[in-house]
């Protein structure tokens, strides 16, 4: 196996792998993910440590990395290559009895000192 074809030991080697793979500038890669070609440098040499999940996210979007390659779940909306629907978070839960009885009733409130 030659230095060229080993597999990169970090997720910035793997994007500079990619970029460079797919022919894309540090400017280029840079305008896909939002960042200016010189921060998409530090990332790669690992001067700015590539560990933050939404900026690894960019750069797995941008080059069409599979987000487990850099270390991360799948997008939240899909599970075991499912898509998931909206849920609720919490199941309704029945109304209050005590609500129920105080519905329509007046409620008075007596202070024995009279200052209300």
């Amino acid at each position: 196996m030659d230095a060229g074809s080993r597999m990169p030991t970090s997720p910035s080697g793997l994007v500079r792998r990619t970029r460079k793979e797919q022919g894309l500038t540090l400017a280029q890669l840079g305008k896909l993910t939002g960042y200016s070609a010189a921060q998409v440098s530090r990332y790669e040499r690992g001067i700015s440590p590539l560990t933050d999940v939404m900026v690894m996210r960019a750069f797995a979007d941008a080059l069409g990395i599979a987000p487990q390659a850099l270390g991360l779940t799948p997008q939240p909306d899909t599970r075991h290559g499912r898509t998931i629907g909206p849920t609720t978070a919490y199941p309704r839960l029945p109304a209050s009895r005590l609500a129920k009885a105080a519905v329509g009733r007046t409620v008075r409130i007596q202070c024995g000192d009279g200052s209300c």
